[in-house]
């Protein structure tokens, strides 16, 4: 790891951080340069070094301490020591760190690394074990003293902010780290403040429609709005003005989802469990995916939430960018998804996967007079002019797009990101394409295939009808294609 990507995960990774100059502790004993002795006398001249190195050590921690809380953190302290290959050799809690987290003692807090480590929240747990260790290891191209901000929880399963100064103690002789010791301050309330401001300064720019609710009565004042959100009915009640929300725009089959959701109770204890809980939906009246959220808007003095915060952000366009990575299939469901004669995504994949994400264009096709085909060449035959359609269509769509057999003869294509054009223009082509299908064994039977296509921005579940009604206007001309805009 170098040094730019510490730096990195010090400025944008958990916590804040920051640094400045320490106090320079000079050892009041220097060490014997042994080379300067007699051969016979240098083991003697190393075993004093080591013991001045010793009793310099604790002058120095001494000092380090005496200089780290006149810096104002008396509330916790902690420090690891480590030997000259800069393994940790003991971890130490002081009795200010336990007090401040809820724990009783030693043996409630136990002196180890993984006791610190408990005491982070679980979420950002793993980052800041990582960003401690790289500092480690990087230590010597990093300043004496780092500040960091972050979050720890305590025995209760509360959870505090806190802000604290780390030192690296480097030795004199070969720059090696030898202690590492870190300060903690409370500072929970002065955090949630903070925090509160830079969520009403941000909200109005995060998100589209957004609201601060009143716990008490939840009544509410409208931070940001939309044109949607400004014909709804409005309520006193923000839940309800909400519900109120769902019902003119979302489609019909995320509505129970979120009435469910949008229950009081359930939104503050997960708001006090995990700080926030959101829910994904699609917006018939805007054709757009939206992601509600809500978040802790401030406290009162007793810790109870004061004010919460409604946000509603556009997820459109990222939903649409990562959906190919979203469609891929693990190798434990190809045998669930994938069809056995076509080897191409099959109808229980459309219904677990596809259903409800939004697309582009949806196209149904079938080959025109199958019965015909099978009665001249028989199953078999059939199955061929199955599989050799399969792979033509499967080979004429890009990696995150979709092609399933639908059921029989019947294909369905999903396009993620098309023109009309375009679209018109690959249609076209596979009418010609098809043609120059030819059966091994009946070279004299000829294929011909129909598609209907439904154009426009909305979820598959919705274009497959109308998709079906343009399907329906190929059939009565057969070998050809219709395509109707959303």
């Amino acid at each position: 790891m170098d040094k730019s990507s510490v730096v990195d995960s010090l400025d944008n990774g958990v916590g804040k951080f920051g640094a400045e100059a320490s106090i320079e502790i000079k050892d009041p004993v220097p060490l014997f340069d042994v080379s300067a002795y007699p051969k016979e006398q240098q083991d003697l001249v190393a075993e004093c070094n080591r013991r001045i190195e010793e009793a310099n050590a604790k002058y120095r921690i001494a000092g380090i301490r005496e200089d780290m809380f006149a810096k104002g953190l008396k509330a916790g302290m902690y420090f690891c020591t480590f030997d000259r290959d800069e393994n940790l050799l003991s971890f130490e809690f002081n009795d200010e760190t336990r007090q401040m987290l809820g724990y009783d003692g030693l043996e409630d807090l136990p002196n180890e690394f993984d006791s610190w480590v408990k005491t982070l929240v679980p979420e950002e747990r793993d980052a800041i074990v990582k960003l401690f260790w790289d500092s480690v290891r990087m230590h010597r191209e990093l300043p004496d003293i780092t500040h960091a901000t972050y979050r720890m929880q305590k025995k209760d399963g509360g959870i505090i902010w806190v802000t604290g100064a780390g030192r690296f103690i480097r030795r004199i002789d070969d720059g090696s780290l030898e202690i590492y010791m870190g300060c903690y301050l409370d500072i929970t309330a002065q955090q949630e403040l903070e925090e509160h401001v830079k969520i009403i300064e941000a909200i109005g720019k995060v998100f589209n429609f957004s609201l601060f609710i009143d716990v008490r009565d939840m009544s509410y004042r409208m931070i940001s709005s939309n044109e949607f959100v400004e014909m709804v009915e409005k309520d006193t009640d923000a839940l309800q003005f909400l519900k109120n929300n769902v019902d003119a725009s979302v489609a019909e089959s995320f509505r129970q989802r979120l009435y469910d959701w949008l229950d009081k109770d359930t939104i503050l204890e997960a708001i006090e469990e995990h700080g926030s809980t959101s829910m994904e939906f699609y917006s018939e009246s805007a054709n757009r995916w939206f992601n509600g959220v809500f978040m802790v808007g401030d406290r009162n003095e007793d810790g109870s939430l004061a004010h919460i915060v409604y946000g509603c952000m556009d997820t459109t366009d990222t939903k649409l960018q990562n959906l190919a990575q979203q469609k891929k299939i693990s190798e434990f469901e190809t045998e669930l998804y994938i069809d056995s004669l076509s080897k191409i995504r099959n109808r229980k994949f459309l219904d677990d996967k596809l259903i409800y994400e939004p697309c582009k264009a949806v196209v149904m096709a079938d080959i025109d007079l199958f019965k015909a085909v099978n009665d001249t060449v028989g199953h078999r035959g059939g199955d061929e002019a199955i599989q050799k359609v399969a792979k033509i269509l499967d080979r004429s769509v890009r990696k995150g797009d979709v092609v399933i057999r639908y059921g029989g003869d019947e294909f369905m294509m999903v396009f993620f990101d098309i023109t009309k054009m375009h679209l018109e223009n690959k249609l076209s082509y596979l009418n010609s394409v098809v043609k120059e299908i030819t059966l091994d064994n009946n070279p004299e039977v000829r294929i011909t295939m129909s598609f209907g296509a439904a154009f426009g921005t909305e979820l598959v579940n919705n274009l497959i009808a109308v998709a079906d009604e343009a399907l329906y206007e190929s059939k009565k001309i057969r070998d050809t294609y219709t395509v109707i805009e959303v």
